[in-house]
């Protein structure tokens, strides 16, 4: 079934906060220390909140823990993290920020799938 929506939304917003401090110490800075963390923290936020949910949507599929569905979930982790990325690039864009301070939107990809296998669960279901 998966978890409540705010335990979701509890989880993800300590997890974005974790990674929102190890962005704000990568990427350059442009104003106060508030308003970057707040935009490393809205980029952060995009995969840790939407990671669970591509996830689920990959497991709904049929024989997706046999043969090469886990190659599948791999790939549709990835794809996950293009679309997560693409958002969070629209919104450095509103900030009044610059793409090119951010890396290249592969990285998405790699990122979230990085993240699902650091922060996966044991699967109960069969």
């Amino acid at each position: 079934m998966g978890e409540p929506f705010w335990k979701t939304v509890q989880r993800s917003t300590v997890a974005a906060a974790i990674v929102g401090v190890v962005l704000l110490a990568t990427l350059p800075r442009h104003g106060s220390l508030a308003s970057d963390f707040v935009d490393v923290f809205t980029v952060a936020f995009c995969f840790t909140f939407l990671a669970p949910y591509v996830d689920r949507v990959l497991v709904a599929l049929p024989d997706i823990r046999t043969g090469v569905g886990p190659v599948v979930r791999v790939a549709g982790w990835f794809a996950g993290g293009l679309w997560c990325y693409v958002m969070a690039r629209w919104l450095w864009i509103r900030y009044g920020r610059e793409l090119a301070e951010l890396p290249g939107l592969l990285w998405g990809g790699v990122f979230l799938v990085v993240l699902e296998l650091v922060t996966r669960r044991r699967e109960t279901t069969p």
